[in-house]
């Protein structure tokens, strides 16, 4: 039952730091932005929601510690991981890589 819980509240958590993410004007997954509003909100509901199944787990600091820190890894790691992948896909930086296994 621990396990449900621990999983649904980082599965929530996640969710809701990308729906927050993609209702930021300088997001950088998609090419045209989802509207901001409707994200928004639901990013903060799931956050919400994360946040009180964290309270069943553990207490009211350790679950809000656990929920902003989870959160903060999403919002580092996905721009992170965007912008190696679109590095990856530009034609415009084959050439860079052959010359610099060359080097």
């Amino acid at each position: 039952m621990i396990v449900f819980l621990l999983v649904s509240a980082a599965g929530l958590m996640a969710l809701g730091a990308l729906a927050l993410y993609l209702a930021s004007p300088n997001q950088r997954l998609l090419s045209r932005p989802l509207p901001r509003r409707p994200l928004a909100a639901a990013g903060g509901a799931m956050l919400a929601v994360s946040l009180y199944l964290l309270l069943q787990y553990s207490g009211a600091a350790a679950a809000v510690f656990i929920l902003v820190t989870g959160a903060m890894l999403v919002w580092t790691v996905l721009p992170m991981a965007i912008a190696y992948w679109r590095h990856g896909r530009n034609p415009a930086n084959a050439g860079n890589k052959a010359g610099r296994a060359a080097r």
